[in-house]
């Protein structure tokens, strides 16, 4: 892959080329660039920014979640799906935990130490400790410090939650397990102008939905505390035609959240008794490419700050290197890292 800063450099036409040569060429090259363009593309930002990259290889703190027996009660254990371990180590980034329960104190520790944070999908409510990380998030940003937060299906629902200080203002929406396609907005967006690959969610049906709630376009419109705080830069359409907001990211921080599962199109393969695949996740290769260049916009990110842990020592044993997996919860999470809480 080229390198994110630099663009190749075209060469230029030798002195003794004919004038029919050159005129060719700049005719396909501009039929060309009109094949490119289409009626739902977002322009491909060629010029990337041209922040220095401040740390090599990231690490991301990822929330573990208590595992749900059922949707109201929850074992004593945390689990994180190891698919967005997979992910996120895709893009050249690594992972740490953040304890569902943990302190305030060790929650600060944890921040200063990654250079982002994601909050992922599953099952519970956002507890304190996801609030403190949120604002934490901010003030970080806020002190000068480019940190991003990343939001991933319930992820997303915190961020509408957290923002607007309203754990009930999600909409029903008929969106679990199912594949849909995405639709931009008019609004510019960092995210969605990285990449051509993100083009192929907008003509099939490629992003993976698992979610029975979350913020209908006309709700999310409506709510001040959000549309002032996000730009909406993608919606879709549960079963029924309801449209409801696909991907947000903040106006003034970098902060990102998508109802979608990335990390499930090239990572959750699991198959049923019957040798079906389980649920409707599309692993094509469009779907994978549009996959991997979200985890590459975050780690690219995340890149963006200087936080580290204090030793090397405590960075090593902190990240997910030495934990083992299992499958306890095949097959509709493939493998997942399994806890003990933090008292």
């Amino acid at each position: 892959m080229a390198d994110e800063t630099t663009l190749p450099i075209l060469a230029k036409s030798k002195p003794h080329r004919s004038f029919r040569c050159g005129l060719i060429i700049g005719i396909l090259g501009f039929v060309g660039l009109m094949a490119f363009v289409s009626t739902n593309s977002k322009p491909f930002l060629l010029n990337k920014d041209a922040e220095p990259i401040a740390t090599v290889h990231p690490i991301i703190g990822v929330l573990s979640h208590p595992i749900a027996q059922d949707e109201a009660i929850y074992t004593n254990q945390e689990y994180i799906a190891a698919s967005y371990v997979k992910w996120i180590e895709s893009a050249g980034g690594r992972v740490v935990r953040i304890p569902f329960t943990a302190s305030k104190e060790e929650l600060r520790r944890i921040v200063m130490s990654v250079n982002g944070v994601l909050f992922p999908g599953g099952d519970p409510d956002p507890n304190e400790q996801a609030k403190y990380l949120y604002d934490l998030a901010i003030e970080v940003n806020r002190n000068g410090t480019y940190f991003p937060l990343w939001g991933t299906c319930l992820g997303f629902e915190w961020l509408v939650q957290l923002t607007s200080n309203n754990l009930k203002i999600l909409d029903p929406v008929d969106a679990q397990d199912v594949s849909s396609a995405i639709s931009y907005t008019n609004e510019e967006s960092r995210l969605f102008s990285f990449s051509p690959s993100f083009d192929a969610l907008t003509k099939a049906p490629l992003s993976a939905y698992f979610h029975h709630l979350g913020i209908t376009t006309e709700h999310f419109l409506a709510t001040e505390s959000l549309s002032s705080f996000y730009k909406a830069t993608a919606t879709s359409l549960d079963r029924n035609g309801v449209e409801y907001i696909a991907a947000i990211e903040a106006k003034e921080y970098p902060i990102y959240g998508i109802q979608f599962h990335p990390e499930k199109n090239p990572y959750e393969l699991g198959e049923l008794a019957n040798g079906n695949v389980y649920g409707t996740i599309n692993h094509s290769y469009e779907a994978i490419m549009a996959a991997q260049a979200f985890s590459h916009f975050f780690i690219r990110e995340a890149k963006k700050n200087h936080h580290r842990f204090p030793t090397t020592d405590e960075e090593i044993k902190s990240i997910l290197w030495n934990q083992a997996t299992t499958n306890a919860m095949y097959p509709a999470l493939e493998s997942i890292y399994a806890f003990d809480p933090v008292n």
